[in-house]
């Protein structure tokens, strides 16, 4: 079945993505209108959609990720970022999200303070629920690159200023160097003050262990790409039994480096994970970065990594099992959308 017909049925079925980041959603038009509307000049040389370029090496997107947070300097961009993402994404069928956001990017970059963005993101997104019915929820993020000490204060600062938009904590950026441990009285204190947990570990290269590590001793309910779990049969055994969701990128950059030009489906971790039946759930993680949208990282998992539609379905459904809501909600998700899968199904099968 060819590309786009599996972005049409994907992007027709209702969904839920749980491991998108802020900045690394924001629309390219979007970035320009706020770097005009401060004066911040763009290192772009010909063209502004050079920004989005991956570069030769694919070593681009965390350098732009600082880039983007440079332009937004007050709430109102924050409130128009929190809506264009969530516009973007409700064209491709998506009515529930789970967002990483930075908090300290932006301290750092502008000293806008944690309450003063949080509280425009959450105008942004009531907002895009109004005009397009999607469902936004907010997961400050720990930067690893920083000191133990500021991922503690980011933890602290997102519980003296509870809103119901913000159901938890994780932690993203450079994982070379920087194992979850060294943010353990993080977590640990979120734990405690009853924020749902979850890290990116096993994602660039980095051994397995901190998966293990992410799961036993930061408390995490699920694992943001997690891909070297293969490496470690018994952990992978352990993921497997436990029935462990994996939030994966078809489109990940450490890998489309490291591979580049072999054939993903016999080398690619991903492709493995797949044969391997763990519990996935695809994800677009910076979209107009990765040249993808919540849709077509499904398009690929079946295209280049080999699943199948009745993977794809488990995998909407432990998307489901994965997001952070009430148990009423996920039984209500599963029975619409997943029939709304196989009616989509259906209609796919009778048109090919």
């Amino acid at each position: 079945m060819d590309a786009h017909a599996l972005d049409t049925f994907f992007a027709s079925v209702p969904k839920a993505e749980i491991h998108v980041h802020l900045i690394g959603a924001v629309p390219l038009p979007t970035l320009i209108a706020l770097a005009k509307r401060h004066g911040v000049p763009l290192p772009y040389k010909d063209d502004p959609a050079e920004l989005y370029e991956r570069g030769e090496n694919f070593d681009r997107v965390l350098k732009t990720l600082k880039l983007i947070a440079t332009v937004m300097r007050d709430a109102d961009d924050f409130r128009r970022v929190a809506y264009d993402v969530q516009a973007d994404a409700a064209r491709c069928g998506v009515v529930y999200r789970e967002i990483f956001w930075n908090p300290t990017d932006h301290i750092t970059a502008q000293n806008i303070p944690y309450e003063v963005a949080q509280d425009a993101l959450i105008a942004g997104l009531r907002d895009a629920e109004r005009d397009h019915g999607i469902i936004g929820r907010l997961i400050p993020s720990i930067d690893r690159e920083g000191s133990p000490e500021l991922g503690l204060q980011m933890v602290e600062a997102t519980i003296a200023h509870p809103r119901d938009e913000t159901i938890g904590i994780g932690m993203d950026y450079l994982e070379i160097d920087h194992p979850p441990e060294k943010f353990w009285r993080a977590y640990r204190r979120a734990g405690e003050a009853g924020l749902r947990r979850t890290a990116h570990a096993g994602e660039m290269l980095q051994p397995a262990r901190n998966v293990a590590t992410a799961l036993d001793l930061l408390g995490c309910e699920r694992i943001d790409h997690g891909y070297t779990i293969i490496d470690d049969p018994a952990l992978l055994q352990r993921a497997k039994d436990a029935g462990i969701i994996f939030t994966v990128v078809p489109s990940n950059s450490t890998y489309s480096r490291v591979l580049k030009g072999q054939d993903f489906l016999t080398v690619h971790p991903l492709a493995e994970m797949v044969r391997q039946g763990l519990r996935l759930s695809p994800a677009s993680d910076d979209p107009p970065l990765h040249h993808t949208d919540p849709a077509h990282c499904y398009t690929a998992m079946v295209t280049t990594f080999g699943a199948t539609l009745d993977d794809c379905r488990a995998y909407w459904e432990a998307t489901i099992d994965a997001a952070f809501v009430d148990d009423g909600t996920r039984r209500a998700w599963r029975a619409e959308w997943l029939s709304a899968f196989d009616a989509a199904r259906a209609k796919l099968a009778a048109a090919a």
